[in-house]
């Protein structure tokens, strides 16, 4: 009598072999000291860029340039010290600074895109340094690195309004890294996206659209449930279609049915997308 695997073991199997790949994957910057958190910004230097990545938990996920800060978390009404940065040990010359620059002016989400030209400004701070980011580029300034070459400062984030309270909505800046040692040339543009005291939805859908339209970010083939990682939560969905699925999101390859071809493709791609 002919038998079949039972579709949860096929199941299981599919999940510890993506939680193989996940292991491999996040293993790059294993051992790496650091003191930062989750959500913190990295910052790290190849082939004598800087760049940036985001720390997520012990792992890097690198060549993020987007990235989320809630202001009025800490009590204070518009202020956030969110998101923090970090350079390993290594990374720069311990004589060096690095230092952060305003390429554009702030600009507020309007549920379709950005709008410039704003009333409210941002003003960032370390200590008794400052710059404020208005409707124009303005230059920043710069901190010492560690006398190990690393980095990990917070700096606070200040939102104002024309008299005092900042509207309520989504916020976006545009900021670069730059280095004191001549060798290293600026990161690419990043962004913050400040939510204050709007929804989530909101939130999210202005940082999708600065993934998309700043970040010139693509979604990823294999993120399905687009969140920009391809992860646990894409395999359960890629599972749930399994069989015949015309359009199906989860039909990576368009065959008309979610396959073992398709699962083969979201495995190739699992981890960070951006």
């Amino acid at each position: 009598m002919r038998t079949t695997t039972p579709f949860w073991r096929n199941q299981a199997c599919c999940i510890a072999a993506l939680a193989a790949v996940t292991l491999s994957a996040s293993a790059t910057f294993a051992g790496d000291p650091h003191g930062g958190h989750a959500g913190d910004v990295f910052v790290g230097v190849e082939f004598d860029h800087i760049v940036t990545g985001l720390i997520d938990a012990d792992d890097v996920m690198l060549d993020v340039r987007v990235f989320e800060s809630e202001l009025g978390e800490l009590g204070v009404p518009g202020f956030s010290d969110e998101p923090g940065w970090e350079a390993f040990p290594g990374t720069f010359a311990p004589s060096s600074r690095v230092g952060w620059n305003a390429p554009e002016g702030i600009r507020r989400w309007n549920g379709d895109g950005l709008d410039a030209g704003i009333a409210e400004t941002l003003t960032v701070t370390y200590d008794t340094l400052s710059f404020v980011i208005g409707e124009t580029a303005v230059d920043g300034f710069d901190l010492a690195v560690q006398p190990d070459g690393g980095l990990h400062r917070h700096l606070g984030f200040l939102l104002n309004g024309e008299s005092g309270g900042a509207q309520v909505g989504v916020y976006v800046v545009e900021l670069e890294l730059y280095s004191t040692d001549p060798s290293l040339e600026h990161s690419s543009p990043f962004w913050i996206v400040f939510n204050n005291e709007a929804s989530e939805a909101d939130h999210e859908a202005a940082v999708e659209w600065v993934h998309t339209h700043l970040a010139d970010e693509a979604p990823c083939h294999g993120d399905v449930n687009g969140d920009h990682h391809v992860d646990v939560s894409d395999l359960l969905g890629l599972l749930s279609d399994w069989g015949s699925c015309s359009g199906c999101a989860t039909d990576l390859d368009g065959s008309g049915a979610v396959d073992v071809e398709d699962l083969l493709q979201l495995l190739a791609v699992f981890g960070d997308c951006h």
